[in-house]
């Protein structure tokens, strides 16, 4: 017992010692913290000023040119219905006619404030009320300022440069056009000398504009018609292969199952992309109807929606028909053949043309929009079998190009039209049972690939343009099934850029031709871009060129904050939007 508290007392003693030193020590050792802080902070200022002097700048992205590849101020979106998250554009340049009067705020800056209501991209549903949706900033982009003194762009490089006509402001638009060439925009693609340019899967990834996405799809809308439907198989194939397998949709994707492993035992089975249209729109729907009823009074020529013409015996709408005109032309008579056509003319009419229509510049006025027929299709494919046949079949308004991939022989096989011979082949090399697969198809300027994870299943089909005018086209793409058993999530459809003619200055009606040091220049956002079609001078001299933007860093979006009753909104980093530029 004594022991103890001399031991307490001998590590006490022992402990305050100690205390004393460290204290005797921490001066010193707080400066030396504080000046090394201090010298990180001056290292790291002079780094980035190098860093901006020699390297790499910063710029900030006002106007949407480049939408939706590189935003401009914009809002953030959530459809309403089908969730889906787009981007509104509120900035344009001046020469943009929107709904709205210029924002005050804006004076000066050289762009135009756009409207408050926007279109969902995905399921057309319009008129979603952006009154409390924030504004964000636009992107800022990292541009390598030395990268066209080490080596000249390239067609389809982004490229920041000074306005030759306002040294003081910067743009940013993507090079189509290089030294010595003759440029022309042409039918929404680009010629070249005469040829027209292809785009590589990679550029093709970084202009494509969404279609539609099938994750997205609206809940809790009885009016809605998917745009992705299984096809039902008709009376004759049904009686001709009794029991083969139907596609079965679900809320990622769609699967395949079948319990033959012979390709020629079961019928095709279908999944086809209709273009369906909630209402409005400016295209004509028509359908055959031999005689007008004589117990209802015929519409008035050009005045009304819907039309009939007599002497050619057709029907036809403008736009998606509103169910209330289709209802009341239906209660108005019991003629079988009048109610019929009706029907089948509503039902038509709400699948539209695919056209060229930006969720990005749904606050634009007087927009003029193009049908397209450049497409590109892209899925997850998860084979769990290691037979049957997979196709997906795309159309383009002159051809029908079908890519049927075969399990068991292990090989790909590109058809066009009806022909029985394929016109493209290459091998199966990936290992499908594995793990899940990315599928790409496109047909884009006259060109037909596809791709499996990023890597072409053989040399991509080039085609002329002949000289019949392509149709509008409302069913671009199918794909079907037959033996074996798939599943394909993430099922998407995208577009082209289609170029408009914007002020048809330069390059539009006749080629421009560039001489030895300059460059032709286009927005991604054709119908709103202010470029080289549209500009006093259609080029842009190589001097003029401050360097290749590589990285949109420190995106942001708006965070809410409420104290009280009162919410509000700040800045925050958005992190997903980090990436780099192709």
């Amino acid at each position: 017992m004594p022991v103890l508290p001399f031991l307490y007392l001998s590590v006490t003693m022992q402990h305050t010692s100690r205390q004393l030193e460290i204290q005797a020590e921490e001066l010193p050792q707080r400066s030396s913290l504080f000046r090394l802080v201090l010298e990180s902070v001056a290292t790291l200022a002079i780094a980035v000023i190098l860093f901006r002097t020699f390297a790499a700048e910063g710029y900030m992205i006002s106007t949407g040119s480049m939408a939706p590849s590189l935003l401009g101020y914009h809002k953030q979106v959530t459809c309403p219905r089908c969730h889906y998250s787009f981007t509104y554009g509120v900035a344009y340049d001046d020469s943009v006619s929107t709904n709205r009067i210029q924002d005050p705020a804006a004076d000066g800056q050289g762009f135009q404030q756009a409207g408050q209501y926007a279109t969902c991209p995905n399921c057309d549903t319009n008129s979603i009320d952006l009154a409390q949706v924030p504004r964000n900033e636009g992107d800022q982009l990292l541009v390598f300022k030395h990268a066209y003194y080490l080596k000249p762009p390239e067609r389809w490089d982004v490229a920041v440069f000074q306005n030759p006509m306002k040294p003081t402001q910067a743009y940013v638009k993507r090079v189509v056009g290089l030294p010595g060439e003759a440029v022309q925009v042409k039918d929404g693609d680009l010629y070249i000398n005469g040829e027209i340019q292809r785009k590589d899967l990679k550029t093709q990834r970084a202009v494509r504009l969404l279609v539609h996405d099938h994750r997205f799809e609206p809940s809790e809308d009885d009016f809605f018609q998917p745009r992705f439907f299984p096809v039902e198989a008709d009376s004759e194939q049904a009686q001709k292969q009794p029991g083969s397998a139907a596609w079965q949709e679900q809320p990622a994707g769609f699967v395949y199952a079948s319990d033959s492993n012979d390709n020629d035992a079961d019928a095709w089975s279908w999944v086809r992309y209709q273009h369906w249209m909630r209402q409005g729109g400016h295209y004509q729907t028509e359908v055959p109807l031999e005689k007008w009823p004589e117990e209802i009074e015929k519409p008035e020529p050009v005045l009304a929606a819907i039309q009939y013409d007599e002497l050619k015996q057709r029907l036809s709408c403008k736009g998606a028909m509103p169910a209330e005109d289709c209802h009341r032309l239906l209660n108005q008579t019991e003629d079988d053949a009048f109610r019929y056509a009706v029907a089948l003319l509503y039902e038509k009419s709400h699948v539209a043309p695919v056209l060229d229509r930006y969720a990005y510049n749904s606050g634009v006025e007087n927009q003029t929009a193009i049908p397209v027929h450049d497409f590109l299709f892209a899925c997850d494919l998860q084979v769990k079998s290691p037979a049957g046949e997979l196709v997906i079949e795309l159309f383009d308004g002159q051809h029908h190009f079908r890519n049927i991939i075969d399990f068991k022989q292990r090989q790909i096989n590109l058809f066009i039209d009806d022909r029985t011979q394929p016109i493209r082949t290459g091998p199966l090399r990936s290992d499908f049972r594995s793990q899940p697969v990315k599928l790409e198809m496109s047909v884009m300027d006259r060109q037909a690939l596809f791709a499996i994870n990023g890597e072409l299943a053989y040399q991509p089909l080039l085609f002329s343009k002949n000289s019949e005018q392509r149709e509008e086209i409302r069913i671009p793409l199918q794909f079907g099934a037959r033996g074996g058993t798939f599943q394909l999530t993430n099922v998407k459809l995208f577009r082209d850029i289609h170029y408009t003619r914007g002020k048809a200055l330069h390059g539009v009606d006749e080629p421009y031709q560039l001489d030895q040091s300059s460059y032709f220049m286009l927005g991604d956002n054709s119908p709103v871009s202010l470029d080289s079609r549209s500009w006093a001078d259609g080029k842009v001299d190589q001097k003029y060129l401050l360097g290749k933007p590589f990285l949109v860093h420190l995106p942001s979006r708006q965070g809410e904050v409420k104290i009280g009753d009162q919410i509000g909104h700040i800045r925050i980093p958005d992190f997903t939007r980090i990436r780099y530029i192709h």
